[in-house]
């Protein structure tokens, strides 16, 4: 949404083809906002940092540059074509996404209570399955070993072969919290869960060496909820930092980084994007996200996650909507979105278009930091602003009417949002929705672009891209059944998704 300098307000159409060149005001956005309700709320989309005019590339993990699978088929917009990998798979073991499903961790009965309260999540379980994932993802048969040889590959691809983990190295956290409107929220929104979030710091500090006060929880534009503060206020995890939008009850205030301004690879006409400190000053990022669908860009995962790192004003001052601020979603868009007015209609990008979650999954500081990515499946809403009910129990295999109660865990931040993107679309709770995922969706447009990130369908050159390279491997299951991808098949050189 953007004005001109007379007053005159005219909608931002969302065609790659027909740019505005105003910045989007609060009047305009807050009007369009009325109107989208269930956007009202979009998730927790926070600050990315713009790219200097020479990005340091050697953040970025070092790739070949062979040419990526099935380009052609690519091209040509099969985005539903199964079993056919396209990009370079990353990882000690290449492409593989790491499933940990135990329906008897969440217990919650969908009526009385909070899912998120400890009665409700088995805590001893959810340290069990993510002990399990971190072991499978890096084949090793203890936690420690695990953390290690996570720390050995992703220092290894930044030039520092052998390194492990040193103390007085920053870890960030960058968990999705978009439900969390207030510290005390108490709400069935959706959200990282704390029995998750508690798991992650024990395992840290724990099995990896790492000092509580060298860890930072943040989601850049939303609140870290007492849920979360309190579960993890132990004796052994003293000192973890917490930042969140407003700081303060022990939290800390997210800081732009005023050097860190996204530059994004065409013109979003939007308003500048920033990253918090909290991100530009550590050595190391886990990406956390939440599994659940999203309005409008189909899918939020862990590249959508990111959207929480990023800081931006409306009118002179800064918001929690900075994602709208920058004027991303229009860029994002899987489907046609019409709130009955002018201001509320953003159109499907077609496959094959610029989607600026490929700008973050590339960044240095975002993509280029990250040592891990996980995605908690707990508890499933349908979309970002829905709230968690009976109604989100799944109906397909395996669930078969339970929570979802999952977890993946991969390094490959592709081929984990390829594999939580098929659940979503084998899954009859979320498919029903027609604002969510309708069958003609382009939700995996930005997965082609990444996968493809240096010669990519769109002919956009990505601003961190200076040689052909590619973000990781994408590809779809052979069926919802099975949910074989193409190693698992031993055809190819595309996803393993492992069960645990």
């Amino acid at each position: 949404m953007a004005r001109t300098t007379g007053g005159a307000t005219r909608r931002v159409t969302r065609r790659i083809t027909r740019r505005v060149t105003r910045r989007v005001t609060r009047r305009v956005f807050l009007r369009h906002m009325a109107g989208l309700g269930a956007l009202a709320s979009a998730p927790l989309l926070g600050a990315c940092a713009s790219l200097p005019a020479n990005p340091p590339m050697a953040l970025l993990h070092p790739i070949a540059s062979p040419t990526p699978h099935n380009a052609d088929a690519v091209a040509a917009g099969l985005s539903q074509l199964p079993l056919a990998p396209i990009g370079i798979a990353r990882g000690i073991y290449p492409g593989r996404v790491v499933w940990a499903h135990d329906p008897r961790a969440t217990r919650w009965e969908g009526t009385q209570g909070a899912w998120w309260q400890d009665g409700n999540i088995d805590q001893d379980r959810v340290d069990r399955m993510l002990s399990n994932v971190l072991q499978a993802v890096t084949g090793q048969s203890s936690d420690a070993q695990a953390w290690h040889a996570l720390f050995r590959h992703f220092n290894s691809l930044h030039g520092r072969p052998g390194a492990n983990y040193e103390r007085g190295q920053q870890i960030a956290i960058k968990v999705n919290l978009n439900a969390c409107v207030s510290h005390d929220y108490a709400g069935n929104g959706a959200f990282v869960s704390p029995a998750v979030v508690h798991a992650l710091l024990r395992q840290l500090v724990a099995f990896a060496n790492v000092a509580p006060s060298d860890i930072t929880v943040y989601d850049a534009t939303r609140y870290v909820p007492d849920c979360i503060f309190e579960k993890c206020d132990t004796s052994d995890l003293q000192g973890t930092h917490f930042v969140d939008w407003a700081g303060g009850d022990g939290r800390e205030r997210s800081q732009r980084d005023k050097d860190s301004q996204i530059a994004w690879s065409v013109d979003m006409s939007g308003n500048p994007a920033y990253l918090p400190t909290c991100v530009t000053r550590a050595d190391y990022l886990i990406n956390l996200a939440s599994l659940k669908g999203h309005t409008p860009a189909g899918l939020t995962g862990c590249a959508n996650n990111q959207l929480g790192s990023l800081l931006a004003d409306l009118d002179g001052k800064p918001t929690i909507n900075a994602p709208q601020a920058a004027n991303l979603y229009g860029y994002m868009a899987a489907h046609d979105s019409d709130a009955g007015h002018p201001d509320g209609v953003w159109h499907q990008r077609p496959m094959g278009t610029y989607n600026p979650l490929v700008d973050l999954m590339s960044h240095p500081h975002l993509g280029g930091k990250t040592l891990l990515y996980l995605m908690d499946g707990l508890y499933v809403a349908p979309h970002q602003s829905a709230e968690i009910t009976n109604a989100c129990r799944w109906h397909s295999t395996p669930f078969s009417g339970h929570w979802t109660s999952s977890l993946f865990a991969s390094q490959d931040g592709v081929a984990i949002d390829s594999v939580a993107l098929d659940f979503l679309r084998a899954e009859p709770t979320i498919t029903r929705l027609p604002d969510v995922m309708p069958a003609h969706s382009t939700a995996d447009n930005y997965l082609h672009e990444a996968a493809l990130f240096g010669n990519p369908p769109s002919g956009v050159r990505y601003r961190a891209a200076n040689r052909t390279r590619s973000l990781g491997v994408h590809e779809h299951w052979n069926n919802p059944r099975d949910r074989r991808y193409s190693r698992n098949l031993g055809k190819g050189s595309g996803i393993e998704l492992l069960r645990v």
